[in-house]
């Protein structure tokens, strides 16, 4: 199981950039926060991707140019919550952590974060964690999935473009993902 993410440029900053800055906020404080939007990846699918082993994040180039429509917001997270209930300041020590903000906001958290050059993924070889009968299909406003290794070649909703090469790979660490205000 693993979490599958198509990235693109954020409110001003390229993917090198980004990535790069989070890397730094691994070096300096152990954890970074990663800002997402999907309703197909909640803090506890997430958390399910990572029960008895660790998670892993797989970013994902978009297919085409503007595949992945860059965030223009730049708010920034102060609290994190793992229910909801409590609330933790986000640690000074790491970079802002950005992107729209309002009560479906969540984020992912890392220990590790490697950019990759070569690798590609197959697509097809993986199904939706909240529906294994359904193909792992990215788009506009979802482009954050959780996912589970399953032959998807021959289902007809899978997605066109079959391999995707893979720009990043993360570690999750707990909590894995939080809701972030």
């Amino acid at each position: 199981m693993c979490v599958i993410s198509v990235m693109g440029d954020h409110a001003g900053e390229d993917t090198a950039s980004i990535f790069e800055r989070k890397i730094q906020d691994i070096a300096r404080a152990g954890i970074t926060f990663w800002v997402v939007r999907s309703p197909k990846a909640q803090p506890d699918q997430v958390r399910s991707v990572c029960s008895g082993e660790c998670g892993y994040v797989l970013f994902l180039a978009p297919t085409t140019n503007g595949g992945a429509r860059p965030t223009t917001s730049q708010e920034s997270a102060v609290e994190y919550s793992e229910d909801r209930k409590t609330w933790h300041p986000i640690p000074a020590s790491l970079s802002p952590v950005t992107g729209r903000l309002d009560a479906h906001t969540t984020a992912l958290v890392f220990d590790a974060l490697q950019t990759a050059n070569s690798a590609n993924l197959d697509i097809w070889q993986y199904c939706d964690l909240t529906d294994g009968r359904q193909p792992v299909r990215t788009m506009l406003g979802r482009s954050t999935v959780c996912a589970s290794r399953c032959d998807m070649s021959h289902h007809p909703s899978r997605m066109k473009s079959r391999y995707r090469r893979i720009i990043a790979v993360a570690r999750l660490a707990p909590p894995f993902c939080v809701r972030v205000r």
